[in-house]
């Protein structure tokens, strides 16, 4: 079928070859002082293998089958490359195996394709191309990271995927008695502009999917509280967000726990020995409400949990196994048993965005009741305890 564009095909392959080589110098650029080196780095080298393919493919159209052997291999392995670089992304190990295997395949059909016949080599090397970009939207589709460019990148192998199928078609259907691997016409025009689409939408989304995980992690640290790892204070903001997007009903329990007598601690054993009592209270308090995410530390010595769908005996038992595992693991701090206990209170209601603050306030007050009658107590909210009676 002859071209309907009448695009120079030469100049867009040699374009798409020098836009891949621009993503690879800004994947280099990328990597530096990133820890998803093997990322960066695979990205590199298939964008360099895309490059060199597409610089062969441009003086080979209508080409013989050896010609073409080298580039298409190059495809292969750069496309193998990306799913590599995917995998590595997501913290997945990978091994290049399989695509070196199919690598060597389409070689032997291209050294074959004589006898076999051009239009099923042509359409068994695109086949095997749209496979290897189906597998890479599969590596991507399941991971549940939460990423918006992971879409970007969806659909941008979707299109030089399909692209790919079409060629599959021609080879196998339309035009299965083909007289050339690399054809002048239209299908062809049709995969270098889903090419150049693919090449710049993946290469802005592989940038951006970084980027983007870079600023969840920083966003991440910041709402922990550096010393225990749990949350701080300033991301209430973000649980109240969570609860939100949960849709939870009113069986939600908030409870706020204080270490007895912290600043004795400090006073008679240092700030050091504060600093691990923290930590091993805070383990502790992570180790017993391990079920639920969502533990902050809002103030020196305070803690607050919020236990979606938990009602207020449940936090309760809770509390009370806090109060067990307390007693039972000793703190020791350079050989000295430093005994802590516990007070906690607890409050239940809804836990969208207008009453969790109101929640946290009961919590808080049933709290300073627990330390006032003695410590190493659990009150409860009198309004919360009178909603799960009845």
């Amino acid at each position: 079928m002859s071209a309907l564009f009448n695009l120079d095909q030469q100049t867009m392959f040699m374009v798409n070859a020098l836009l891949l080589l621009v993503f690879a110098a800004a994947f280099l650029l990328a990597s530096f002082g990133d820890k998803d080196r093997r990322y960066w780095f695979n990205l590199v080298l298939s964008n360099l293998l895309f490059a060199l393919a597409f610089f062969q493919f441009a003086k080979q159209i209508n080409g013989s089958a050896e010609a073409l052997l080298i580039p298409n291999a190059l495809l292969v392995v750069g496309l193998g490359l990306r799913w590599q670089a995917i995998r590595n992304f997501f913290g997945h190990q990978s091994s290049p195996t399989w695509f070196i295997s199919l690598t060597a395949a389409i070689i032997v059909a291209l050294l074959f394709s004589a006898s076999l016949g051009h239009g099923l080599v042509f359409g068994f090397i695109n086949f095997a191309i749209a496979a290897q970009i189906l597998a890479i939207i599969i590596a991507l589709a399941k991971e549940k990271e939460k990423l918006p460019s992971k879409l970007g990148l969806i659909l941008a192998y979707s299109v030089i995927g399909l692209s790919s199928l079409l060629r599959v078609v021609q080879g196998w259907i339309l035009s299965p008695e083909i007289e050339t691997l690399l054809p002048a016409d239209i299908f062809l025009e049709i995969n270098l502009i889903a090419a150049s689409i693919h090449i710049s939408a993946s290469g802005a989304f592989s940038l951006s999917i970084a980027y983007e995980r870079t600023v969840a992690v920083l966003r991440e640290i910041a709402m922990r509280d550096p010393l225990t790892g749990l949350y701080n204070r300033w991301s209430i903001q973000a649980l109240t967000e969570t609860i939100q997007g949960r849709k939870l009903d009113h069986n939600t329990s908030v409870v706020m726990l204080d270490i007895d007598h912290f600043k004795s601690v400090n006073d008679t054993h240092g700030h050091a020995a504060g600093d691990a009592a923290l930590k091993h209270c805070a383990d502790l308090i992570r180790h017993t409400y391990r079920e639920f995410n969502l533990i902050a530390r809002v103030g020196g010595e305070e803690f607050l949990v919020i236990m979606p769908k938990q009602s207020i005996e449940e936090a309760e038992k809770l509390a009370r196994k806090l109060q067990t595992a307390m007693k039972t693991n000793v703190f020791l701090f350079e050989n000295k048993r430093i005994p802590l206990t516990v007070s906690a209170g607890i409050s239940q209601g809804s836990a969208d965005p207008l009453s969790l603050e109101k929640l946290i306030s009961s919590a808080d007050k049933s709290l300073y009741q627990a330390k006032a009658s003695g410590r190493n107590r659990i009150e409860i909210d009198p309004e919360s305890s009178a909603l799960y009676l009845t």
